[in-house]
């Protein structure tokens, strides 16, 4: 259904949860929620801080619905955006400031850390060994040393084959510290072979050398897990490529705001407004550039209706090849429009051909999942170069609005208002269709 375009957006003005007050929500509720978890790692600067981008949780699988319950349950905030890997969801939270200017933090339930979908740690022997912090008047759960050494490593090593530099000198110093339990907790899933050799590699610092391990550990992981249980971990490889590649090319992971103002100068100029606002309510925020417009109208009438088609399904191709290009994760895009880039005729409708051609790219253009006009009053209509006449300034500007009102979810703006307000009711519009998607996506998957 789309949004009530008569009534003005609702803006909260309620400021963002401080990064510290949210933990002490959060912690609590999980805990009360029945849910172990473990903080697994970048908790040095805990309560206040937040050292990295998002906040890494372990739970394990059967907890997963408990966690999102406890976490919807914190006051201010709200899920807008969510991805689910094989080794768990990443939830983005609005509401929530973890740094000056930033509205909203990452949350990774992790139920299974693994390659492929075969677990190199096991979640319920992390979670046994864990051991508290205390930080303020708060404390949490933290991995053993050993494992979160092992953790820092692997994240980066054996999944994307490349050393985290950030965490190598305090890894390399737990290895040499506590060798044994590292190579007793690597065994499992590796074989003593293949613990060893990483052990080694990692004391001696060298990079080249812990490279080389990466072939190793893949191989020994995949026969192990296979030679323990073959279809489990068939089924689990299977499920892993599936949810990939849901990821990259699904459209689920691909979120598009349309902002379409009269001569487009006011929505490019809203869009680097909201770039940073939104920062961190997906994975990635960009802006999406656009090539030459294809609105039918366009094309002169002299070029024949062949040029205004060929216009229209050249710019329809570039649109879904956008759209359909890969995606690695949960991605919010911006997109900035003049009311000419619309697949809309008023302007030309004693033609049959701009008719037909405005139908057939309404229907076929990849959809956005929130359209937001920027709709002067008659008195306020912003100027265009050449500048048209008035009168088809005015068939324009309702020829805008016909077409967004169409729309699946839309929202239009009093354009007269203040950038800095009317950049505040956007963000609303545009946080309210996140968490609608969001909550949808949840309750299909968890």
């Amino acid at each position: 259904m789309p949004f009530d375009a008569t009534q003005p957006v609702t803006v909260s003005r309620t400021p963002a949860l401080p990064f510290g007050d949210f933990l002490r929500a959060l912690l609590p509720a999980l805990d009360g929620h029945g849910v172990r978890c473990c903080v697994l790692r970048n908790y040095e600067g805990f309560p206040e801080q937040n050292l990295g981008h998002d906040v890494d949780l372990l739970i394990r699988s059967a907890d997963l619905p408990r966690a999102v319950a406890a976490l919807r349950s914190v006051d201010g905030i709200r899920i807008v955006g969510a991805t689910v890997r094989a080794g768990g969801p990443s939830l983005f939270l609005e509401g929530v400031s973890a740094e000056d200017g930033v509205r909203a933090l990452q949350v990774d339930f992790i139920t299974s850390l693994n390659w492929k979908g075969m677990p190199h740690l096991q979640t319920e022997a992390i979670l046994e060994a864990a051991i508290p912090r205390h930080a303020g008047n708060m404390s949490f759960l933290v991995p053993a040393p050993a494992h979160e050494a092992i953790i820092s490593l692997l994240s980066s090593l054996l999944v994307g084959g490349w050393v985290k530099e950030k965490y190598l000198p305090s890894v390399r110093q737990r290895f040499i510290n506590d060798r044994a339990e590292v190579v007793a907790a690597l065994r499992q899933n590796f074989g003593l072979k293949a613990a060893e050799r990483l052990a080694d590699a990692v004391e001696s610092g060298e990079r080249a050398q812990m490279l080389e391990c990466v072939g190793l550990l893949r191989a020994s992981l995949t026969l192990r897990a296979v030679g323990r249980e073959p279809l489990g971990s068939c089924r689990s490889i299977i499920r892993h490529y599936a949810r990939e590649a849901a990821i990259r090319y699904s459209p689920r992971t691909l979120e598009t705001v349309t902002i379409v103002s009269l001569d487009g100068r006011r929505a490019f100029s809203l869009v680097d407004r909201l770039l940073p606002m939104l920062h961190s309510t997906a994975k990635a925020v960009a802006k999406r550039p656009l090539g030459p417009a294809f609105a039918a109208d366009a094309a002169p009438a002299a070029d024949g209706s062949f040029a205004r088609l060929a216009g229209v399904l050249r710019r329809l191709a570039e649109e879904w090849r956008d759209q359909c290009a890969e995606t690695k994760s949960l991605t919010l895009h911006l997109r900035a429009r003049a009311s000419r880039e619309l697949p809309i005729s008023e302007l030309g409708k004693g033609e049959f051909g701009n008719w037909r051609l405005a139908r057939l790219a309404a229907k076929v253009s990849p959809e956005s999942e929130l359209w937001i006009l920027l709709d002067p009053s008659a008195a306020g209509l912003p100027s265009a170069n050449p500048k048209p006449p008035r009168d088809e300034m005015a068939r324009l500007r309702e020829a805008s609005r016909a077409f967004v009102m169409s729309q699946r979810r839309f929202v239009i703006l009093d354009a007269r208002r203040h950038d800095a307000e009317l950049a505040e009711e956007a963000y609303a519009a545009i946080v309210e269709a996140l968490a609608r998607r969001a909550d949808r996506e949840l309750n299909k998957r968890i």
